[in-house]
């Protein structure tokens, strides 16, 4: 099984023929791990019975012990939530239609299943397998499972809606507690994209379960899970230009951030990371003020209003330039300091070390994160 993985291309890039070819190898290689187990016949589009017009993608005939079983096969290109709860409804449907007296089992599969995917179809009573090398079957004395393989397959399409910068903007906004029904036009709005990136970010959040809709437009219903998975995806790197000052004379955090408020009053800062945690929900007493700045003052107004002076790393001042000007929307004023969003706050915070990583869970632990998610 590791030496096949190991040839997979990615999903967008397999043609049709090759995800079937790759489907067979693995189901046959899963059922093959069974020393008891005898495949007896296997058969692609096949009728589930005389009485039915159903296809199912695959059926096959196995033997455990003395009892012959059938194993209904579903397969999608997709393992996402909404998808693997369609699959599981139309396996529950195929298995209606075979013989009351032949032992019969449900199997999907995909080419990668998450664990949320697959607690659907544990709960449902359908084995699952993909091409990960993640799977569980339960049936007669069979019993597989493993689990724990990551997602080989990063959809590179669907992860680039979700998270690029436009695409962002709405999750924000949507991030925004309390949590509440948008209309699509009023998402539009205030999340200052087109509608046609609000219908793109809405699509992936109902097909990951993340979001519902309700009787007012789209709910997050998930909003630790797209934090969660919006952190991992996120690089600070790639979305900031940074510049860092040395202070002469260190001193109180408040202070220094009046002052860079005053240097840069016609177009004035706006705080995130340790600065705007401890101001928002105190852990942590900051040793670096960080603020993004619509372009970088001259280095004259730096030295003389601040007395501090540019360098490399390890600055106690830092200027940041973004790319995306989403970062700032929305925003919120706290003791008279303009701040990112706590969303915005909590990733620039994750993996910002000097202790950041701690601040960021103390503030997202925090009942009004966010506006409060409850």
């Amino acid at each position: 099984m590791r030496q096949f993985h190991r040839t997979m291309k990615t999903v967008e890039t397999l043609k049709e023929h090759d995800v079937e070819l790759q489907f067979e190898a693995l189901l046959r290689g899963l059922l093959g791990r069974v020393p008891f187990l005898k495949l007896a016949s296997l058969r692609k589009d096949a009728r589930v019975s005389p009485d039915s017009t159903d296809r199912a993608d695959r059926l096959a005939q196995v033997i455990a012990g003395n009892r012959k079983w059938t194993l209904v096969v579903e397969e999608r290109r997709l393992g996402q939530p909404r998808e693997v709860r369609t699959a599981v409804l139309q396996l529950e449907s195929y298995v209606k239609h075979l013989p009351k007296d032949v032992p019969h089992y449900g199997l999907l599969l995909a080419p990668f299943i998450s664990e949320e995917s697959a607690k659907i179809c544990t709960e449902a009573g359908i084995g699952y397998a993909d091409l990960a090398g993640n799977a569980r079957l339960s049936f007669d004395q069979v019993f597989i499972e493993t689990r724990g393989a990551d997602n080989p397959f990063r959809e590179k399409r669907e992860t680039r809606s979700l998270f690029a910068p436009r695409a962002t903007r709405v999750l924000r906004v949507l991030l925004q507690g309390p949590l509440r029904p948008w209309k699509v036009t009023e998402l539009s709005e205030s999340a200052r994209v087109s509608l046609g990136w609000v219908s793109a970010v809405r699509q992936q959040l109902l097909a990951r379960e993340w979001a519902a809709e309700a009787s007012g437009g789209l709910r997050l219903t998930k909003p630790g899970a797209v934090l969660d998975a919006w952190a991992k995806s996120d690089d600070w790197e790639k979305r900031t230009r940074v510049q860092e000052y040395s202070l002469l004379l260190s001193g109180d955090p408040l202070h220094l951030a009046e002052k860079l408020q005053e240097a840069l009053k016609t177009e004035p800062p706006v705080f995130t990371q340790w600065f705007a945690g401890w101001l928002r929900h105190s852990h942590t007493t900051p040793t670096v003020v960080t603020a993004y700045v619509e372009k970088f003052p001259d280095e004259s107004v730096i030295e003389e209003k601040l007395l501090a002076r540019r360098v490399s790393a390890n600055g106690g001042l830092r200027l940041v330039l973004p790319k995306e000007e989403g970062v700032l929307n929305p925003s919120q004023t706290v003791r008279g300091f303009k701040l990112v969003s706590d969303v915005q706050i909590y990733l620039d915070l994750i993996r910002a070390g000097l202790r950041g990583e701690e601040q960021a869970a103390e503030l997202r632990k925090w009942p009004d994160f966010g506006g409060g998610w409850a």
